[in-house]
């Protein structure tokens, strides 16, 4: 009878725990490429080439990926950004009109300062397309679901963390001979999905790479989709590369809208609770019931 009472007046305590977000857990990671200013050398600025080459079509293109930068351990492995690059390149040369060939830079090639002219001496080709990335990724796990974990079967099984991830993709389309940028735009990626504790950072890790390709994707349509504005391209409405050399493609998407998502976690961090699922709520009231029926 007693260790009835002592169970009884232990299940308020039991379902606050559960309840109010006092195992709730959030990890941030924050990832981008290196400035571009790091990885290409200065280059002229376009008023200040005498001779404006003509656009060439089909044209050959190389693409460059700006590595990532290392910073507390968390970025972007290198060969995912080989591998969006490598898809980035299926789609222009499904474009025979305007494409005759890409190129992928290598890393080796980028691992000091380059110039665009040396791009263009290397790889032969008069057009450049620079990418840089920045991604945000946030897991975040609510009291309910964290509670769960004390059994430890429930870290295994229970799919309680919350994984969101946001890519953006910043590209720039280079005419080398004139110095001109023909055209700029970002590709972007949400994604969001659940997993257990066990799981979490390799599903983590799976997201994040699947968000670069997939905001490289997103910008890879966006070129394609303007292709056809290159037949007769006004070299007046170009922007100088010498923009390249003060400021990071990534630093762009640092000024982009936050991810709403960020909102909603913040929001259950400030209220300690109601971000948890219908699944973690009823195991908890389920073990309430195991515990009411103790003698």
């Amino acid at each position: 009878m007693t260790y009835r009472f002592f169970t009884l007046a232990l299940l308020p305590v039991i379902c606050s725990a559960a309840l109010s977000g006092c195992a709730h857990r959030d990890i941030h990671r924050s990832s981008s490429s290196a400035p571009l200013a790091k990885v290409i050398e200065t280059t002229k600025d376009s008023t200040m080439t005498t001779r404006k080459a003509p656009l060439t079509l089909p044209a050959s293109v190389a693409i460059l990926f700006a590595p990532p930068e290392q910073r507390g351990g968390t970025y972007v492995p290198a060969t995912t950004l080989r591998q969006a690059a490598e898809k980035l390149k299926h789609q222009l040369v499904a474009n025979p009109k305007y494409i005759k060939s890409v190129t992928v830079v290598a890393g080796d090639d980028i691992k000091e300062k380059i110039s665009l002219e040396q791009i263009r001496a290397l790889y032969g080709t008069d057009i450049a397309i620079l990418l840089s990335y920045q991604q945000d990724q946030r897991s975040s796990q609510s009291g309910a679901a964290g509670f769960m974990d004390i059994t430890i079967i429930g870290a295994f099984t229970i799919p309680g963390v919350e994984t969101m991830t946001t890519s953006i993709v910043d590209g720039k389309v280079i005419h080398i001979p004139s110095s001109a940028i023909l055209f700029m735009a970002s590709g972007t990626d949400e994604r969001s999905v659940h997993s257990t504790t066990y799981t979490e950072s390799s599903t983590a890790m799976e997201e994040s790479i699947n968000g670069v390709h997939a905001a490289t994707a997103n910008f890879g349509t966006a070129l394609t989709a303007a292709l056809s504005k290159f037949d007769n391209y006004d070299f007046s409405q170009a922007v100088s590369i010498s923009v390249l050399t003060t400021g990071s493609a990534a630093d762009t998407a640092k000024d982009k809208p936050a991810n709403d998502y960020w909102k909603k976690v913040d929001s259950y961090k400030s209220t300690g609770g109601g971000a948890f699922g219908l699944l973690p709520l009823l195991m908890a009231l389920a073990l309430c019931g195991v515990v009411w029926r103790i003698k």
